[in-house]
C-alpha cells in the first residue's frame, strides 16, 4: 500500500492573505518545476501589461536594426488637402 502525505490547507485562508497584499504566495512542490504561485488579479494584469510595453519596445529595436542594415523603407509624408 501507498502512503501519501496529505496538508490540509483552508484555501480561503490563503486568499484572505492575498487580498490587499502585493506579494506571491509560492506553493512548493517535490519538483521545481511543478512549484505554483498564487497573485491577484491586479498583479497578473500589471505584468500583462507590462510584457506589451517590452514587446512593443522589442518591435521598435527590430525596426531599426532593420534600418541600419539598409532594410527599411522611407517615405514622405504628404498633406492631402480636402475635398
Amino acid at each position: 500500500m501507498e502512503v501519501f502525505k496529505m496538508i490540509t490547507i483552508n484555501v480561503n485562508d490563503i486568499f484572505d492573505k492575498m487580498i490587499g497584499n502585493e506579494n506571491e504566495i509560492i506553493i512548493k512542490r517535490e519538483n521545481k518545476a511543478d512549484d505554483l504561485i498564487l497573485i491577484t488579479a491586479k498583479k497578473y494584469n500589471e505584468i500583462l501589461d507590462e510584457l506589451k510595453r517590452l514587446r512593443y519596445w522589442q518591435e521598435i529595436d527590430k525596426r531599426i536594426e532593420n534600418v541600419k542594415a539598409g532594410k527599411g523603407e522611407f517615405h514622405e509624408l504628404i498633406e492631402v488637402d480636402d475635398i
